[in-house]
């Protein structure tokens, strides 16, 4: 797998989605909690000898922040995604995919819905 390297530079779409939550990015520990579209932008492989790891530039390409009453919805969906790719070859495998795959069709109704779970 090639190093991984998060390109700072925001796009101006990107910069107007962040521009109303600018005083909460200032605050150190201060946690925003959103979903994001990584798009591979750059790539640099090595030759075969070179000591150097390849290494692949990801940019920010989409973003929606979620409201404060949307912010635990979308972490019960992070949490049914993790369950979901930790789960395979497990002994309870099919319990907990199918569980997580409700849970996330239903946080989906409920964040488009605006209403509380």
């Amino acid at each position: 797998m090639p190093d991984l390297k998060l390109d700072s530079k925001l796009i101006k779409p990107i910069q107007r989605v962040l521009e109303p939550y600018e005083g909460r990015m200032g605050r150190l520990g201060e946690t925003i909690v959103a979903i994001v579209e990584l798009t591979a932008v750059k790539r640099t492989d090595v030759y075969d000898g070179e000591e150097a790891a390849p290494t692949a530039h990801l940019r920010i390409t989409a973003l929606e922040v979620a409201t404060r009453g949307q912010e635990d919805h979308l972490r019960r969906a992070q949490q049914a995604m993790h369950q979901l790719r930790t789960a395979r070859g497990t002994l309870d495998e099919i319990h907990s995919t199918e569980d997580a795959n409700r849970q996330l069709r239903f946080l989906a109704d409920v964040v488009v819905d605006g209403g509380d779970a």
